[in-house]
């Protein structure tokens, strides 16, 4: 893990500004008077991004190498950042929101190969967890420096400009840079007591498992193929994570607008709920490392059913606050929970490949789920986000229950 410093560190950089775009951009259409529908579409647009990056994802991240492909869209988000400062459009924003998710899908599929390759199953939980937290401290930052300028000025726009670019900075300079499959030479004939011989890779300690080449590769659905020959009930599984994800990015500002809260207000309660996330996520890498992943997808889908409950009737801001922490804590240790227990079940030859496959199946329900949230929101009113996320994760809790059978078949 310690070749991952850089990317770590830049990451945490890139998702604070990242996190920060996201808010922003539903604020700045409520206030010019466009409609939740209208939010939800736009934001959608950043999962149709996922979409269209993540077949090729797997590919281009094995030719060039995680480092180089971080640093290569890191810099395609900063320009995508910029025109959300020139530009006001819906229209204009939508497509900026696709560009912006095609970068970060190659970022997200260069850190999720590098580190499921880095560990063994008995550390992945942990591994993802310390992951999840270099998400979610990033992610709560940025929800923080919502309320240091004012809402409608450029100055906000540039400071997420300049978070995502100085990103590449530490992904440039520090850590080990990895050698893809392609590029690596045929490993010499090493003297007895060397390690890493079958990789090409001579150090000490355990070593990640070789990348797959450009040929393994080469189609797109490569990676869902084994996914769903491996575990396939994790393939709506992380539809699922997606659509929770992304209705709660895009539309619990507005949510929280419609029940009165300010600008101010909403950075507090999205940052200390994204605290939340934060907290959960060592905990859960840790307990699922001791227990049935699925079994805990299960408790989890139906502890936030619970929380989604409370939210449809709650107006106290204080009740709000303290529910969605506990929500967000729970719909944001979902996806590493469902990566681990795809990661323990696979060929760690294609653990590029499923990485992308994963993400693509993420981005399918982060793409419908601001516009279903929306129009829940639209009929229901306020409280239709809740409903709409309190139904998925009842079918979330029924599609992992323990099926003893079914458990040892899969």
């Amino acid at each position: 893990m310690r070749a991952l410093f850089g990317l770590l560190l830049g990451y945490a950089i890139l998702v604070a500004g990242n996190s920060l775009l996201t808010t922003l951009v539903s604020l700045q259409l409520l206030h010019g008077q466009w409609t939740s529908l209208t939010v939800g579409l736009v934001q959608s647009c950043y999962y149709v991004g996922f979409i269209l990056g993540a077949p090729l994802a797997g590919r281009l991240v094995t030719h060039v190498g995680q480092h180089r492909a971080f640093v290569a869209f890191g810099a395609l988000g900063t320009l995508s950042a910029l025109g959300f400062a020139r530009f006001d459009a819906p229209a204009a924003w939508a497509l900026l929101r696709t560009i912006s998710g095609v970068s970060m899908v190659f970022i997200f599929t260069s850190l999720e190969s590098s580190i499921n390759t880095a560990v063994r199953n008995s550390e992945r939980g942990r591994a993802f967890g310390t992951y999840l937290v270099v998400t979610y401290v990033g992610v709560s930052a940025g929800q923080f420096l919502l309320g240091t300028t004012q809402a409608a000025g450029a100055l906000q726009w540039l400071m997420v400009a300049g978070l995502l670019a100085g990103s590449v900075i530490p992904a440039a300079l520090l850590g080990s840079w990895i050698v893809p499959q392609a590029e690596r030479p045929a490993a010499p004939a090493l003297a007895s007591g060397a390690v890493g011989i079958s990789d090409g890779h001579v150090g000490a300690g355990p070593l990640p498992a070789p990348l797959p080449s450009a040929r393994a590769q080469a189609r797109a659905l490569d990676g869902l193929h084994e996914l769903w020959d491996a575990a396939p009930r994790c393939v709506p599984a992380c539809v699922i994570a997606g659509l929770l994800s992304s209705a709660f990015y895009a539309m619990t500002p507005v949510y929280l607008t419609r029940i009165g809260y300010g600008n101010a207000a909403i950075a507090q309660a999205m940052g200390i709920a994204l605290i939340g996330a934060l907290l959960a996520q060592w905990p859960v890498g840790r307990w699922s490392d001791f227990s049935e992943r699925r079994t805990i997808l299960c408790a989890l889908a139906i502890m936030t059913a619970q929380a989604s409950a409370v939210l449809v009737v709650a107006r106290s801001h204080v009740v709000v606050d303290a529910t969605l922490f506990v929500y967000v804590s729970l719909i944001f240790s979902l996806y590493g929970v469902i990566v681990s227990d795809v990661n323990d079940r696979i060929n760690p030859g294609k653990r590029v490949a499923v990485s992308a496959a994963l993400l693509l199946m993420f981005s399918l329900g982060g793409s419908a789920g601001p516009a279903v949230a929306a129009v829940c929101m639209r009929v229901l009113g306020s409280g239709g986000l809740y409903v709409f996320t309190l139904a998925v994760t009842a079918g979330l809790a029924w599609l992992m229950r323990p099926r003893q059978a079914l458990a040892a078949a899969l």
